[in-house]
């Protein structure tokens, strides 16, 4: 798949977009857009990623994606089988960052959004209070009328902007978008999630795109500001995390079906991007559950 620039259909009565969605899966390319993004995800379960993030989604996420941010939601294997009666299903806005004037966004009263938009530049995962008012201004936008579409429009950013359940996503802004750069990544990307569980040699993954190993650890280090191999430890520990949350699977087995072969590795690295063990991880999210 080639990335692009993902040109949103555009309805000349609205100043803004909502869409629901339900599909057999996401649009599961590497992508970016100039317009804001605020997706809920109502159904399904997957691989994420934003800016230089790597993570899983899943039902109820709240995702503010900011302008020209490459963003991809790859949905689990299991949506993609030829019986598979999975849906995918979401709400998503998508607004350009001028949609108010700068004057309007400059005066006092809407610093608070003013700095959400820039900070929109790193992506946010809204949580707890904040997300469910937010959930519901954006049914409330999904039916409203005209006029009162941008006033509950200015509300949702407003409740989302002076909430304290909001975390950002990626590390680092992204710089200026390259088509070039964002189809090699495209599928260093999807080879990884797709070929994970085994050895990746990378002699294999530079091949890709048609890269000598050393010249492809240097172009994706400068490109995702790290490397290949921590790219990929975050790729399999986040599927340890899904193994460990959604299966009753023994931790040796939670292990091998995440591409580590060494027990002691696994738990190394898992304790290290995650802050906990395996099993503390499992038992915590119980205790909150």
């Amino acid at each position: 798949m080639t990335p692009e620039l993902l040109q949103l259909p555009v309805n000349s009565e609205y100043s803004f977009s909502i869409s629901h969605e339900v599909v057999p899966y996401f649009y599961n390319q590497l992508h970016y857009h100039p317009e804001i993004e605020l997706t809920l995800i109502i159904r399904g379960t997957g691989a994420r990623f934003i800016g230089d993030n790597v993570d899983t989604f899943k039902k109820d996420d709240l995702i503010l994606i900011g302008s020209n941010l490459p963003h991809l939601f790859k949905n689990d294997e299991k949506y993609y089988k030829n019986n598979s009666t999975l849906q995918a299903e979401s709400l998503t806005i998508h607004f350009q960052p001028a949609i108010f004037g700068a004057a309007f966004l400059n005066i006092p009263e809407n610093k608070a959004i003013s700095i959400l938009l820039e900070n929109s530049a790193y992506g946010i995962s809204i949580h707890s209070e904040t997300k469910e008012k937010a959930k519901k201004l954006m049914n409330d936008i999904a039916v409203a009328g005209k006029s009162e579409r941008i006033i509950l429009l200015m509300q949702l950013l407003n409740v989302i902007a002076v909430g304290s359940d909001n975390t950002p996503i990626a590390k680092f802004k992204t710089k200026s978008i390259n088509k070039s750069d964002e189809m090699r990544l495209n599928k260093v990307y999807q080879y990884t999630l797709n070929n994970f569980t085994r050895e990746i040699t990378l002699k294999e993954i530079a091949a890709i795109i048609y890269m000598v190993p050393h010249s492809f650890c240097r172009y994706f280090r400068q490109r995702t500001k790290k490397r290949y191999s921590e790219f990929l430890l975050e790729v399999r520990v986040n599927q340890a995390c899904k193994l460990l949350l959604e299966t009753d699977y023994s931790i040796a087995v939670v292990c091998w079906e995440s591409g580590f072969k060494n027990f002691s590795n696994f738990n190394r690295h898992f304790k290290a991007i995650v802050g906990q063990s395996p099993l503390e991880y499992r038992k915590n999210h119980h205790t909150l559950n």
